[in-house]
């Protein structure tokens, strides 16, 4: 019994348990400056332009971002340290906060881009000196419906995914891998809509001018349903955008593969998932030009966004954990010698 208890006291002390209270907040707030700076970034817009955006659902988001945020806090205290608890709630805060965020952003950067010509050409030219045939892909696919309806699901997990995986980080005790993998998740969403401002584009399916009728054996998740959404934002028949769109709007960088190497680099730190997290999400980086109408090139812009973003976000986490230390470290008070 006691080797038990002394076998279980040491996993928990690998998890993380034996961590610093502060050790969680940091990454706390470097994630909830992250999200307010797009938030002001997207209000700004908003109420410099004829985009409507209301109020309401933002405030909600708000309040249900602030309770779990709350708890985090209360279990981050030395008082009542519980850092697997405080990084759960942190976890659940992230939800609505990014919500908040992104949730319109792509309709702000289609408007704010309007001007600006698709780059859809350029993105061809660059599968075409990679050797990569989209076209040809497609017909692949259709002449073999079992794996491309694999790749479907593999495609579609990215949700599940997403959900689960900062979930068993924080379970297992994961919390550093759990910070990073947030922080970088938030910095890999930010480039991305940035890098969108200044090269918009449509996506494969609109490029090549595919009709469902040229792939009757299959069904591309993405296609065309984000083109009428970005058209009307360009063109101002659509002001109102407090709704989301069917599909994600942007092409380059895929958002999605991105989404697979941060998802790829979480699980590699969950006990048993290592290598399966690995296989899917590689599977997943496969199947993205398909079923998303992505680009080669927009893959591997997003693949790349999401490495850099990892290393960013541990320069970030460390910066920012050095700076708490230095505003809670508290000064010692020097008594006299006994004599």
């Amino acid at each position: 019994m006691t080797s038990v208890m002394r076998s279980s006291a040491h996993l928990a002390s690998r998890a993380g348990e034996g961590e610093q209270p502060q050790e969680i907040i940091p990454g706390m707030l470097l994630c909830a400056f992250l999200c307010l700076s797009v938030v002001a970034f997207k209000l700004t817009v908003v109420t410099a332009t004829p985009l409507e955006l209301h109020t309401g659902p933002q405030i909600a988001l708000l309040g249900l971002g602030l309770i779990p945020a709350i708890g985090t806090m209360i279990y981050s205290r030395p008082a009542r340290h519980r850092p697997r608890m405080a990084s759960l709630y942190f976890t659940v805060a992230l939800v609505p906060f990014s919500a908040l965020a992104f949730g319109e952003l792509g309709h702000v950067v289609s408007y704010l881009s309007r001007s600006q010509p698709f780059w859809d050409d350029l993105l061809a030219k660059g599968d075409e000196a990679l050797g990569f045939d989209w076209v040809g892909m497609l017909g692949w696919a259709n002449d073999h419906p079992v794996v491309s309806a694999m790749a479907y699901g593999i495609y579609m997990s990215a949700g599940f995914q997403s959900i689960m995986a900062p979930i068993l980080l924080a379970g297992f005790g994961r919390y550093r891998a759990l910070q990073v993998s947030t922080i970088a998740l938030l910095l890999t969403l930010i480039v991305t809509y940035a890098i969108a401002w200044i090269l918009p584009a449509l996506g494969t399916y609109e490029f090549y001018g595919i009709d469902p009728s040229q792939h009757p054996n299959i069904a591309v998740r993405v296609a065309s349903l984000h083109v009428p959404e970005i058209m009307g934002v360009r063109d101002g028949s659509i002001l109102n955008i407090s709704r989301l769109a069917p599909t994600g709007l942007i092409t380059f960088p895929s958002f999605h593969a991105a989404n697979a190497v941060l998802l790829a680099w979480a699980l590699w730190h969950v006990p048993y998932l290592r290598y399966p997290g690995l296989i899917l999400n590689g599977l997943m980086l496969v199947a993205t030009p398909l079923h998303g109408s992505h680009f080669l090139v927009d893959v591997l812009a997003g693949a790349l966004n999401a490495a850099i973003a990892l290393a960013t976000a541990l320069i970030l986490l460390k910066a920012a954990q050095r700076l708490w230390h230095q505003s809670v470290q508290v000064p010692r008070i020097h008594r006299p010698a006994k004599i």
